[in-house]
């Protein structure tokens, strides 16, 4: 086994070449290499890890947390922090049960590797020919293949439909849960990444039919019990805890898993670092052997990358890099929890962590940093333009992931709630400046190539016959596509609240004018009656429509919460897509309406300020109707 000396000698000598790579591929820079990092081992280890764990507790409201970490064929320190948010004990790191979310997903495509190591799975062939309790559609000429899966290439829109329960006894068997609510498939395979739970369940579907086991009794038997993972499961609940603690995961967890392999695993702390051995020691530790040293090296190499600059996927796994040198990870959470595996084998060092509390994601993050900044530290770099990059103008615009813009199911108004999108402009420098939920500044390397200003994360803009069409970074899990002005989120926003003011006027103001003149005892107006009224009652009506659906589903909303039978977006009751049926009956009123419309300025009706109303009104309602059909709300049953 290497020695802590020379694997600091391998960060020295990586951090050396990155220096002269990046010197040589910038117009210009300020650089100077890191001090030498101390070795992870020991009480330099145990005390910084202690006094980033305390800070991250007290400040993101916390409460409790798990940290391993190995280095050089051994684990370097297994420790739990606070007490755990379902039955207040305190976190061990071999006993408390730890949720990872989408860590799942590395124990799955491990698995999947293990099968081809087996030669049971070519992983270049259509997943369809493995697959026999559910199949893919062929939307494409390009079959999709377990490559395409575990590179989250496959080009499947997302779904959060079906993926979660709020009770654990409602979860699906897995062939029921990727044969519901199938997504549609956006783009053909291989072209762009897009991020989903499906891809990794469809993956654990095809262990499941090439092994004839269930899928969590195959991961059992190929990867955590050679490892003496014991307490590592894809059980909804794990099997090992007391009473106590299965009633705590009941109460407290909101969300429990329909979509194991994508994330379904509880594990320990303990666990997780023979897993990261496993990954880092060849594809075994001193227990057993889960995966050959071919495979292993097969898993970790890149499977995905948009641009030579551009490495993202290894098999099943994100990849970035710290100046030159690769880390392999995978991060997940939910609701009260949030983990990060991540591992370095050029360095022969693994992290798990795992934060319980109000605000996991932050304090993972945080501490992750504080880890990698220590251990593995940067070039301190500040790049600079060479001048106005090649193209400014094509490269500025609005962008939104391919994926949450491109859906075809109503999931496509909180797929976009939660990824509103970027603005991208040039500075007056030649920066380009990507601005969303936060900003960040990059130089060009090379035409439609860009580094951010610290030289740690790489854009690469892509075109098509000539035109720029998107982007991939290192930094996002999907590819962004160009929008245009009405797909702005706030543009959106805009029309949909500015049409339905329009639309009240009209179904609130007119029968409120009729009651009026009544009260007054005016006497029904002239046009109150016959085909002017008829127009206005249509109007309305559909106006109600639309309106009412709204009003309809939020309540329905509100219901399923207080009942905890979910949400629409998660578990959505039987019939829901009738609903959708409302806003189509509208939109033929609407144009129903339009003709009326017509007929009002023909035959003078109500007076210019009516009909000039009454023109305004049924404008609304077109643009309220392609509102509604933009965001997937209007439709027939299915």
């Amino acid at each position: 086994m290497p020695t802590s000396y020379s694997r600091r000698g391998v960060l020295a000598g990586a951090t050396a070449v990155g220096v002269t790579a990046a010197a040589s591929r910038v117009p210009a820079s300020v650089q100077a290499t890191p001090d030498e990092p101390p070795d992870p081992v020991g009480d330099d280890l145990e005390s910084f890890v202690d006094d980033a764990i305390d800070s991250a507790l007290q400040a993101h409201n916390v409460s409790g947390a798990v940290v391993s970490v190995v280095h050089d064929g051994a684990v370097a320190l297994e420790r739990g922090y606070g007490e755990t948010s379902f039955d207040g004990r305190a976190v061990t790191p071999d006993e408390t049960p730890v949720h990872t979310g989408s860590v799942s997903k590395a124990a799955t495509y491990t698995a999947a590797m293990r099968l081809i190591d087996d030669d049971a799975i070519d992983p270049d062939a259509d997943v369809n020919q493995y697959l026999e309790s559910v199949s893919v559609p062929e939307t494409f000429d390009e079959p999709i293949t377990l490559s395409h899966l575990a590179t989250h290439t496959a080009g499947f829109e997302p779904r959060m439909r079906n993926d979660t329960v709020e009770n654990p006894d409602d979860r699906q068997p897995l062939a029921e849960s990727v044969g519901t609510h199938q997504p549609s498939r956006l783009r053909p395979p291989g072209e762009v990444m897009g991020y989903t739970n499906y891809a990794p369940a469809l993956t654990g579907q095809v262990i499941a039919d090439v092994a004839d086991i269930r899928f969590a009794d195959y991961v059992d038997d190929a990867i955590f019990d050679p490892l003496g993972m014991d307490r590592t499961t894809f059980d909804v609940i794990p099997s090992h805890v007391d009473d106590e603690t299965r009633e705590g995961i009941r109460r407290d967890l909101q969300f429990h898993s329909n979509v194991e392999p994508a994330s379904g695993m509880w594990s320990t702390g303990s666990d997780m670092a023979q897993f990261l051995l496993a990954h880092l020691e060849g594809g075994a530790t001193d227990t057993g052997r889960m995966l050959s040293e071919d495979a292993a090296t097969t898993m970790h190499k890149q499977s995905f990358a948009p641009h030579e600059e551009l490495e993202r996927m290894a098999f099943g796994l994100f990849v970035r890099t710290r100046d030159d040198i690769r880390l392999l990870y995978h991060g997940g959470g939910g609701m009260g929890y949030h983990s990060q595996f991540l591992f370095i084998p050029e360095l022969d060092l693994g992290l798990f962590v795992s934060f319980q509390g109000a605000a996991p994601e932050l304090a993972v993050s945080e501490f992750e940093d504080e880890f990698l900044e220590r251990y593995v530290p940067t070039t301190d770099t500040e790049l600079t333009p060479d001048g106005q990059p090649h193209r400014a103008d094509e490269l500025e615009g609005s962008y939104r992931a391919f994926m949450t813009h491109e859906l075809t199911t109503y999931e496509k108004t909180l797929f976009s709630g939660t990824s509103p999108g970027v603005d991208i402009w040039i500075d007056d420098d030649g920066t380009l400046v990507v601005d969303g939920s936060n900003q960040s500044r990059w130089v060009e390397l090379e035409p439609l190539v860009f580094r951010r200003v610290d030289g740690q994360a790489t854009i690469v803009f892509h075109e098509t016959d000539g035109e720029i069409t998107d982007f991939t970074s290192d930094s996002t899990v999907w590819t962004y596509t160009r929008i245009s002005w009405y797909d702005d989120l706030y543009t959106q926003v805009g029309l949909g609240l500015g049409s339905a003011l329009v639309v009240l006027s009209g179904v609130l103001g007119w029968p409120l004018a009729a009651a009026v003149r009544r009260v007054r005892g005016e006497g029904a107006s002239p046009t109150d009656s016959s085909t002017p009224h008829r127009a206005r009652l249509i109007a309305g009506g559909a106006g109600a429509l639309l309106v009412g659906v709204v009003i309809a589903l939020f309540a329905l909303e509100i219901v399923l919460s207080v009942l905890g039978r979910g949400s629409l977006m998660t578990a959505p009751p039987s019939g829901l897509s009738l609903a959708f049926t409302v806003p189509m009956l509208a939109a033929i009123a609407t144009v129903v309406a339009a003709g009326y419309a017509v007929q009002a300025w023909r035959e003078s009706y109500w007076g210019v300020a009516g009909r000039i109303h009454y023109t305004a009104v049924v404008l609304a309602l077109a643009v309220l109707c392609w509102v509604f059909r933009y965001w997937n709300l209007m439709g027939l049953p299915v």
